[in-house]
C-alpha cells in the first residue's frame, strides 16, 4: 500500500502507533492550529506494517487536534524513512499497534481519554517506549518467550537497560514488575 506523493485519508481510518498523548503537546498545538485552513496543514506520515492500514508513526497530536477541531480528512505521506522500515523500528512499530489494539483504540478519537500531565506522560509514554527498545534489543525472540512465561496472566512490554528487571501490564493498563523472581505491582516504587 505504498504510495508517492500526498493523500487525503480520513482521521477516522488512519491507524494509531501511540496509546497516550501529552496534554501540554495539545495546548501547543490548539495555539497555532486552524481548522478553517487545512490547505495548510502539513501532511503527517504513514506506513503500512502488514495490517493492509495506514498508521500514523508520527504527528498523532496534530491528528487529534484536527478531529477535535471538526477536521474530517487529514493529508499524509507514505513513511519510508530508515527509523520505521530497520528490523528494530518496524518491531517497535509492530509492538506499538499491538498495544492500540489490546487497549482497543483503533483510531485517534479513541486517545481522547487517554491524555496525560507531562510527568505522567513521561513515565507512561516515553519511559514505556524506552523499556520496549532495550526490550527488543537486549534480547532475542526466544528470551521474549521465555520471559513472558514468567507471569503469563500479564502482557511483558519492556525490560530495564540491563535486562534485571522486567515490565508487565495486565489489560487495564495496570503496571508490574518482575525483579529478584518477584512480580510486584509498579507503583509501589519509590
Amino acid at each position: 500500500m505504498n504510495f508517492d506523493g500526498i493523500k487525503l485519508i480520513e482521521i477516522d481510518s488512519l491507524g494509531i502507533s501511540q496509546i497516550y498523548l501529552s496534554s501540554k503537546k495539545i495546548a501547543s498545538v490548539t495555539e497555532w492550529f486552524d481548522a478553517s485552513n487545512t490547505a495548510d496543514i502539513h501532511p503527517l506520515p504513514v506506513h503500512d506494517f502488514g495490517n493492509n492500514k495506514y498508521t500514523l508513526t508520527d504527528g498523532h497530536t496534530r491528528a487529534y487536534v484536527a478531529y477535535k477541531c471538526g477536521v474530517s480528512s487529514l493529508p499524509v505521506f507514505y513513511d519510508n524513512d530508515d527509523i520505521i522500515t530497520n528490523p528494530i523500528g518496524k518491531e517497535m512499530y509492530m509492538m506499538d499497534i499491538e498495544w492500540a489494539k489490546r487497549f482497543e483504540l483503533l483510531s485517534i478519537a479513541r486517545l481522547e481519554n487517554r491524555i496525560l500531565n507531562e510527568a505522567d506522560y513521561q513515565k507512561l509514554w516515553i519511559e514505556r517506549c524506552d523499556r520496549c527498545y532495550n526490550l527488543i534489543t537486549k534480547t532475542s525472540i526466544g528470551e521474549r518467550a521465555q520471559f513472558q512465561q514468567l507471569s503469563p496472566d500479564l502482557f511483558l512490554y519492556g525490560a530495564s537497560e540491563d535486562i534485571s528487571v522486567l515490565f508487565f501490564e495486565n489489560k487495564y493498563g495496570e503496571l508490574f514488575l518482575y525483579e529478584d523472581n518477584v512480580l510486584l505491582p509498579e507503583n509501589r516504587l519509590s
